[in-house]
């Protein structure tokens, strides 16, 4: 199969500014408008007062969003091959009428018309499809030009491969640092909740004001607390994610389990100066593991495959999971900026921590790194940890 030449480049097929409304058709526009009747309805024509409808609204434009119209220029060859696939996997019929690949056997309203596959042909192969199905199209096609052969690996997805390095299972001392923090942090949450002193945690948060009233201890005791049940879940979510792919890439033990809690430590004190340097009178408290997590998943996409130089920071891979981490936060403090104003409460997400923890662990972790690092993570599990973390 032939390469085109530079990146694959997926642009939206309307542009952004009329992607902002991502309704294409009076089918779409009649749902939507009889979903939003209801929602109100609900809300009693209260929608300010109401997190929950407020997310409900936000969670289906960014479904509809991620699904807009989008086109990628490809080789002939690149195109040939995944016409190949669409008529193998069977999840697409070909149109008779227009040439469009189109998902088969799906009821009317699972899909919208401008939910289809198609290759328009000229001097380049423009593939046109939604944004979520082209980037698996674009990572489907980047595999099969790295490994040559691909193995379809579920029979209820399109363009879903066997990963060409699986890896094998790790042993259960790769889990113990992961484990040991997650224990802290789940311990910390549970004492305060049943002894009904959650207050206590929100003391342990870090900001100019703790500092100023000579609370230093806040530097070290935030990372551990966290604001609610569902803050914590999300972070020891994407701990267990993470914590056994990198400590098994960090050296013999127990220099990688070392490695491993230098990394979140220093992260987060990486996040907290951020946070601090940004709110320099601030009151609000900043908690939370998430700078030290953010540290450990920029560590992890530098990490290199055997007898491979790491990977530099203005690579494909780097920029792509730079750019998919910016986006899953800003959708996070949209979220929980619209949650909090509806409530009346203070809070949000800490977006600034985030961004310390990932800069020092893709700029600084590497030094902390054995000269010769294990292998990397498969890229579709990279892919998996970024969206889970928070």
């Amino acid at each position: 199969m032939s390469d085109t030449r530079g990146e694959l480049a997926i642009r939206s097929r309307h542009g952004l500014l009329r992607d902002i409304i991502p309704i294409y058709s009076i089918r779409q526009l009649i749902l939507n408008l009889a979903a939003l009747c209801l929602i109100l309805s609900l809300s009693v024509w209260a929608l300010p007062k109401n997190p929950v409808l407020l997310m409900a609204i936000m969670l289906g434009w960014v479904f509809q969003f991620a699904s807009r119209p989008t086109v990628m220029a490809v080789s002939d060859g690149q195109a040939m091959w995944l016409e190949g696939v669409l008529a193998a996997q069977g999840f697409y019929e070909k149109s008779d009428v227009d040439g469009s690949w189109r998902l088969a056997d799906i009821n009317w309203w699972s899909h919208f018309p401008h939910q289809f596959i198609r290759f328009d042909r000229g001097e380049q192969v423009i593939v046109i499809a939604p944004r979520d199905v082209m980037e698996s199209i674009r990572s489907s096609i980047e595999l099969i030009e790295e490994h040559t052969e691909l193995t379809f690996s579920a029979e209820d997805l399109p363009f879903v491969f066997e990963s060409p390095e699986p890896e094998s299972d790790l042993p259960w001392h790769m889990h113990v640092p992961g484990a040991l923090l997650g224990t802290i942090c789940v311990g910390a949450f549970l004492g305060c909740l049943f002894s009904g002193q959650m207050e206590r945690m929100s003391e342990w948060g870090v900001s100019a004001a703790a500092l100023s009233a000579g609370r230093i201890d806040t530097v070290i005791l935030h990372m551990f607390a966290h604001g609610s049940v569902m803050h914590l879940v999300m972070n020891m979510t994407a701990l267990a994610a993470i914590g056994p792919a990198l400590t098994s890439r960090l050296g013999t033990l127990p220099l990688n389990w070392l490695r491993f809690w230098a990394v979140f430590v220093l992260s987060a004190f990486a996040g907290a100066a951020l946070f601090l340097t940004l709110h320099p009178t601030g009151t609000v408290p900043m908690v939370g593991a998430s700078g030290g997590l953010y540290g450990l998943i920029g560590l992890l996409i530098r990490l290199p495959a055997i007898g491979e130089p790491m990977l530099e920071v203005t690579s494909r891979n780097i920029r792509r999971a730079a750019w998919d981490l910016a986006k899953q936060n800003a959708f996070l403090f949209a979220l929980l900026a619209l949650m909090t104003w509806s409530s009346g409460s203070a809070g949000g997400l800490a977006w600034e921590a985030h961004l310390g923890g990932f800069l020092f662990g893709l700029l600084i972790g590497p030094k902390l790194l054995p000269q010769s690092p294990s292998p990397k993570m498969p890229a579709a599990a990279v892919a998996s940890i970024t969206a889970s973390a928070d």
